[in-house]
């Protein structure tokens, strides 16, 4: 079975949110959800876990897998780390055409802390949290879920 980490089913609930409340989680696992920072570390920290990001662009559905997820600890931001790929969605988390936007490896940011590679402040600019770099390729809890 899976654990749902993040669902997004539309735009009713926030997902701009502070440090904090990332660490913590937030929304409701029935409809817009965010597991929480501090879960997923532990989580990832006691098993070996796979990632899958299911995503419904212009109706058709694309997935992504890697077969090691870990986000390690607070101390050192949250950071993602994924390997072992196989999808159809471009290995969105490796993005090999603009390594500038490859979120393995990053430090996870909100507005108000800012742990990306740009110098823009990319979560306070798209209002979202996320594992950005300089800024994204693939950012699941901006506005659009894009």
């Amino acid at each position: 079975g899976w654990i749902v980490i993040q669902q997004r089913i539309d735009n009713t609930l926030s997902f701009n949110q502070n440090w904090n409340t990332y660490k913590s989680g937030f929304g409701n696992y029935c409809l817009n959800f965010w597991l929480g920072l501090e879960k997923m570390h532990q989580l990832t920290s006691l098993a070996d876990y796979r990632l899958r990001f299911e995503v419904l662009t212009k109706g058709v559905w694309v997935s992504d897998e890697y077969d090691h997820f870990v986000v390690r600890s607070e101390f050192e931001k949250y950071s993602l780390n994924v390997s072992g790929y196989c999808g159809y969605n471009n290995d969105v988390l490796n993005n090999s055409k603009n390594p500038k936007v490859c979120h393995n490896g990053m430090k996870f940011s909100t507005p108000d802390q800012d742990n990306d590679q740009s110098s823009d402040d990319c979560a306070y600019r798209f209002t979202s949290g996320f594992w950005f770099n300089s800024c994204y390729h693939f950012n699941v809890n901006g506005m659009s879920g894009s």
